[in-house]
């Protein structure tokens, strides 16, 4: 598994068909920590285990055309 984040959202007034969609694909993907910003801007902090940034695209295109983001940024493990 890789870890990524990034920051996205429902585009504004889109908030319902978001949570409509995310509802009907079951939520969130396993590994997917999602914290929402504190502002309420509907953006959120995305923080997600995955195998591949593919994996990720593919569940984001679950909201297409409602839904933005900013770049997904591989996270390199630290050493140990």
């Amino acid at each position: 598994m890789k870890r990524y984040y990034f920051i996205g959202g429902p585009t504004l007034g889109h908030m319902d068909e978001f949570r409509r969609r995310l509802a009907a694909c079951g939520g969130p993907p396993a590994g997917w920590l999602v914290l929402p910003h504190a502002s309420g801007d509907g953006r959120a902090l995305h923080l997600v285990e995955a195998e591949s940034l593919e994996a990720i695209l593919q569940h984001l295109a679950n909201f297409e055309g409602i839904y933005a983001h900013d770049d997904i940024v591989e996270v390199r493990s630290p050493r140990r």
